[in-house]
């Protein structure tokens, strides 16, 4: 994982170097997703070609994630994004959901 950087440099395939993966996670008692966490994450590259590609490199960083931190098994919902300076949603380049199983 990285550290956020304001550099705005970019890998060779045009992405920025730095990504965030926005997680929600369902809650199944009350019927609906809940904020739970941003990942930060280093950039694909190259980066993927198609949705499947995407969906793979992030659940590939998100299991790590989770099993590092102890995530409870589940279903989670997340989007790979790229932030502006401010920290703000500029693009979102994929959204998907995820079974988490230990």
């Amino acid at each position: 994982m990285s550290e956020r950087t304001e550099s705005g440099e970019r890998t060779s395939s045009g992405l920025p170097e730095i990504l965030n993966i926005d997680v929600q996670m369902w809650t199944s008692l009350r019927g609906r997703l809940h904020d739970f966490t941003t990942v930060v994450c280093d950039a694909p590259d190259p980066a993927p070609r198609d949705a499947d590609e995407w969906h793979r490199w992030a659940t590939e960083y998100l299991q790590v994630v989770a099993d590092e931190d102890g995530w409870q098994p589940g279903r989670y919902y997340y989007r790979a994004e790229i932030r502006d300076d401010t920290d703000r949603t500029a693009e979102v380049l994929m959204q998907n959901h995820w079974e988490y199983r230990t």
